[in-house]
């Protein structure tokens, strides 16, 4: 392995060439890689006793990974799933070195090879059919904001999509004409188109108008009291604030956190209650791999499992004692002898 090559360099070419130019992910995501690579950076600092441009790449051992790991952990009380995503980028880092620099592949290998976390896997939280429908009654349409909310909440419900990925729509990303459609920009830089009800599309034309533009500009879609684009935030505060507003005669929806990301669970269980093929349901929500989706049939068979059960409780005995050859003393005196 070559000695002294300062990692700054390298570092900035995985920014800059691997993960824009060559990979296109998201600001979001880009971003995330950022802050990784910050922490650690700082952390080597303090371990190894040097300045940051003196770091390099040996410096960066996979010992001094795990001892991070730790950090993350107790000095920084980051849950499992952050010390994962954390790990994630410093081993997509060092997939990139290895690729780019073979001599130093051995030294990737050994950071690769420090493990992630297992954790026991949340129940994906939805809402029932019943608890959607408290949600939009509270909405008093006859209000502007009321309008929009009621829009914003049934694109968000009819498309399954992520909280960036609707706040980031502009008008001219929804097709009014028939056959009525949403053109979403996903992760990874995919596209995807999602079929809009009828319903939806009256509710998008509502609050379009009340704003005078046309149903072909290329301006925000969703914009907040400044007339700006909604943030991520703004769209979450608005959904606590609907449901804070339901849960007056729904008290359900006070026993959990609800977010935009509740609406695209809820959409895929009730895809799928309602019988829609996986595979289909995989391509509505942009997953990049159906056992993304495939959790949704596990937590589905979970909860029918558990609905038999308690089922099962209100049917009456049977009287059997077991099976015959239990109560046949001449077979189990037979088996026996074997």
């Amino acid at each position: 392995m070559p000695k002294n090559i300062n990692i700054g360099l390298p570092i900035r070419h995985f920014f800059e060439d691997h993960l824009v130019s060559q990979r296109g992910l998201s600001p979001n995501t880009v971003l995330s890689y950022r802050d990784t690579l910050k922490l650690l950076l700082q952390f080597a600092v303090k371990q190894c006793h040097k300045l940051c441009t003196d770091l390099v790449v040996e410096d960066i051992t996979a010992q001094l990974v795990r001892k991070f790991m730790e950090h993350l952990g107790l000095g920084r009380k980051n849950g499992t799933g952050t010390r994962n995503v954390r790990l994630a980028a410093i081993h997509a880092f060092f997939r990139y070195l290895a690729s780019t620099d073979p001599r130093f592949i051995a030294h990737c290998q050994s950071v690769l090879a420090v493990p992630f976390k297992r954790h026991a896997r949340h129940v994906l939280g939805y809402l029932e059919k019943e608890e959607v429908l408290h949600i939009f009654r509270h909405i008093d349409v006859q209000k502007t904001s009321g309008r929009r909310d009621d829009a914003l909440l049934r694109l968000l419900y009819n498309s399954g999509a992520r909280a960036q990925e609707i706040v980031d729509l502009n008008v001219n990303h929804i097709r009014f004409s028939r056959p009525h459609y949403v053109l979403i920009h996903g992760k990874g830089q995919r596209e995807r188109t999602c079929p809009l009800w009828e319903e939806t599309i009256q509710t998008i034309k509502s609050t379009v108008e009340d704003r005078n533009i046309r149903f072909s500009d290329n301006v925000p879609l969703f914009i907040n009291a400044r007339g700006e684009r909604l943030s991520r935030y703004g769209l979450r505060y608005m959904i606590a604030q609907r449901v804070a507003a339901a849960a007056t005669t729904c008290p359900s929806l006070l026993t959990r956190t609800i977010t935009p990301h509740t609406f695209r669970h809820t959409t895929a269980m009730h895809l799928l209650q309602s019988g829609v093929d996986l595979n289909m349901i995989r391509s509505w929500l942009g997953h990049a791999s159906i056992e993304t989706t495939n959790l949704y049939i596990e937590i589905d068979l979970e909860m029918k499992q558990n609905t038999l059960q308690a089922s099962e409780k209100l049917l009456p005995k049977t009287g059997n004692k077991g099976p015959s050859w239990r109560r046949d003393p001449s077979v189990l005196e037979w088996l026996a002898t074997l």
